[in-house]
């Protein structure tokens, strides 16, 4: 060997242990597609964190013997499912010096605050998903994939519960993919037809039979090998017949403070909303293989 080579050790103050890519890889995060769909009551100002949503009961005209005979009155009646806003949050202590000598600087901030909302509408859309279990009419069996029959028939369920109006499927992501082998595998007639689909970024699976598809990782489970989708009426389009209600009584709230004996800062993200099935005629289970 040459004697006194120049070398990586030799001029070791000089050698960078790494240099970090400025463009920062996104964590893996579940689509959040529900919160659109609930029947929306601001809150915000209203002085309470409880909203009503009443709803009509349905009466019945009585037959007449003869144009002699009196009318019995019927008291026209209503009755009311109330929905109530909890507090959600994220807090975190950032010190000065993670500011100070990290490639991003106080671009950091501009970070925390997408992750908060990232954060606070996967716990949104996790409660709504939530709800899916607990309408009573339920379509697909444990065990078996979601097939096409079962799209159909969850939507027929709905008309046959009397209901009217626009309705949504969200769906859990392997009840996705069992729609869309099952679509790979149908007849022409059932893809030119019956659906508009796409590639499913951002969830959007397209429609079937002119109703959108949604896709999430956020629906429950069913005992250890079921999860639950499901298909209901939009909030966003037919509020007078919607499955879903949701009160806001204060928006996405970000706030700053600082703690200098720790020498940190403080960052604090809150938002108060809350869910609930306020018509169950509305919706439908999908139970299907997990």
């Amino acid at each position: 060997m040459a004697a006194n080579p120049t070398t990586t050790t030799t001029l070791t103050e000089l050698v960078q242990a790494e240099f970090v890519n400025p463009a920062i890889l996104d964590y893996a995060v579940d689509f959040t597609v529900a919160a659109p769909f609930c029947n929306w009551l601001d809150l915000r100002g209203k002085a309470t964190k409880v909203g009503s949503f009443p709803r009509w009961v349905l009466d019945a005209a009585e037959d007449l013997g003869d144009e002699l005979s009196n009318m019995t009155s019927v008291a026209l009646e209503t009755t009311a499912v109330n929905v109530t806003g909890a507090e959600v949050g994220l807090f975190r202590r950032i010190t000065y010096a993670s500011v100070e000598e990290t490639i991003i600087g106080r671009t950091l901030f501009d970070f925390l605050v997408r992750d908060s909302g990232n954060l606070l509408a996967v716990s949104l859309d996790d409660d709504i998903c939530a709800l899916y279990g607990s309408f009573s009419t339920s379509v697909g069996t444990s065990g078996a994939n979601l097939s096409i029959a079962n799209m159909v028939e969850a939507q027929a369920s709905i008309r046959s519960n009397k209901m009217r109006g626009d309705v949504v499927y969200v769906l859990d992501d392997q009840q996705a993919l069992d729609y869309e082998a099952a679509l790979a595998a149908s007849s022409s007639t059932t893809i030119n037809n019956m659906v508009n689909h796409v590639t499913g970024q951002g969830g959007f699976l397209g429609t079937f039979f002119g109703h959108e598809v949604w896709t999430t990782g956020l629906c429950d489970a069913s005992g250890t090998s079921d999860v639950l989708g499901a298909c209901y009426i939009r909030g966003d389009t037919n509020p007078t017949s919607s499955a879903i209600g949701a009160v806001l009584t204060r928006d996405i709230q970000v706030e700053l403070d600082k703690d200098i004996q720790q020498r940190q800062h403080l960052f604090a993200a809150t938002a108060k909303w809350g869910v609930a099935e306020i018509n169950d005629d509305a919706g439908v289970e999908l139970l299907t293989d997990a």
